[in-house]
């Protein structure tokens, strides 16, 4: 989130709500948005909006100061959340007649999200000319008033703001006036570049003997591996393989809000060429992982990976790919490396530390959102045992 700014407009009631990129005013959006986040860019938007459209509703908003000056843009999706492991689906399938159990091992609801669900962070609204505080009640505000939309009202029961660094609590906890339950899932692990480090042999030699020694057999192990950026006609050309890949992790996690297609990797690289990686790893004439990642201003934020696990252990795709993260933060002269959730232990190898973030949900129903609450309260990151690689001791 953005620091807090002395206030030199008022915020108005007039505001622009849109269910599409094709109607938002480029404009008035581009003067808030200013280039500071690749995830609410027109391009990032309507590269997202055209593969899923069938698939999820966006609702786009810019609101106006009393002076007619866009001073807020935000962005929320309707998406289905899917939880595998059925550890709340008996306490949460007493809220509301919008969540299901489609199978016996399967919990989905409908939510409301302002945010990204397919991206770590702070991506869900950016402001100028007002304050932070002004910025969080507007979005607050604006939630409040999506909700009473017919379509929203409908399908969804719970509404999720997702997700907030440390240094930003200070204002979103003030969606904790409007009943929101404030919580944690697990940690993004974050890695920051150090000055010394210019070449990956920069890096490596930071290491203790151990984790170097270590690094060293990921990469004999992976030496039969060719790793290269896919042009966007490659990723079409093999997007069959790459839902396969993508499929078989998918698989193995706990849980989704929804899921991307071949589709968005071939718009995100057509539309954003210079801000979205799609590096594929191949084993003679087969295609047996793809990493993804955005140029996020100056931070690399990985965002999805595609594994056949035939091969993985033997040839360590998955940890060749966390080596090439940190190889190409490196090229581009990056100040910090984002890799998210889950696999905290393989990531803390490579020197990446946790970083709480903190979650906002609330219930439609007023009783309802008071029986929340002992659920959220319950949900709190996975443990996990760090390892510290670096023979100084870095910190984020």
């Amino acid at each position: 989130m953005q620091e807090n700014q002395v206030a030199h407009v008022k915020l108005g009631t007039n505001r622009k709500i849109v269910q599409s990129v094709s109607e938002i005013p480029q404009n008035d959006w581009n003067l808030v948005a200013e280039n500071r986040n690749v995830y609410l860019s027109l391009a990032y938007l309507s590269a997202l909006e055209s593969a899923l459209a069938d698939k999820m509703d966006f609702r786009y908003v810019i609101s106006y100061a009393e002076n007619g000056e866009p001073v807020l843009i935000s962005v929320y999706q309707l998406v289905v959340f899917v939880d595998k492991r059925r550890q709340y689906s008996s306490d949460l399938c007493k809220l509301s007649y919008h969540i299901h159990k489609k199978i016996s091992d399967v919990f989905t609801i409908n939510v409301l999200v302002c945010g990204n669900v397919f991206c770590d962070g702070e991506n869900g609204f950016l402001w100028r000319s007002i304050t932070a505080h002004q910025a969080m009640d507007e979005v607050g505000a604006i939630t409040e008033s999506l909700k009473q939309e017919a379509s929203i009202k409908e399908k969804s029961s719970i509404t999720l703001f997702k997700e907030f660094w440390p240094d930003s609590t200070a204002h979103s906890d003030r969606l904790k006036k409007l009943q929101y339950r404030d919580f944690m899932i697990d940690v993004n692990m974050v890695l920051d570049f150090q000055e010394s480090w210019k070449t990956m042999d920069d890096y490596l030699a930071s290491m203790k003997t151990k984790f170097r020694t270590r690094a060293k057999s990921v990469y004999a192990r992976s030496k039969a591996l060719e790793i290269r950026d896919l042009t966007s006609e490659e990723i079409g050309q093999n997007s069959v393989r790459i839902e396969q890949l993508f499929g078989n992790v998918l698989e193995n996690s706990d849980f989704s809000f929804g899921r991307l297609n071949a589709q968005a990797f071939v718009n995100f690289k057509r539309s954003l060429p210079d801000h979205f990686s799609f590096r594929g790893a191949w084993l003679g004439e087969e295609l047996v992982g793809f990493s993804t990642a955005f140029y996020n201003g100056k931070v690399v934020e990985a965002n999805f990976v595609g594994l056949d696990y035939e091969f993985n252990k033997e040839y360590a795709v998955y940890q060749r790919f966390l080596f090439d993260y940190v190889d190409q933060g490196l090229i581009r002269n990056m100040a910090q490396l984002h890799l998210g959730r889950t696999a905290e232990l393989v990531k803390s190898q490579i020197g990446a530390l946790p970083t709480n973030m903190k979650l906002y949900a609330k219930h439609r129903k007023s009783v309802s959102n008071l029986l929340l609450k002992p659920i959220i309260q319950s949900i709190s990151p996975g443990e996990f045992e760090l390892r510290m690689p670096f023979k100084e001791n870095f910190t984020n």
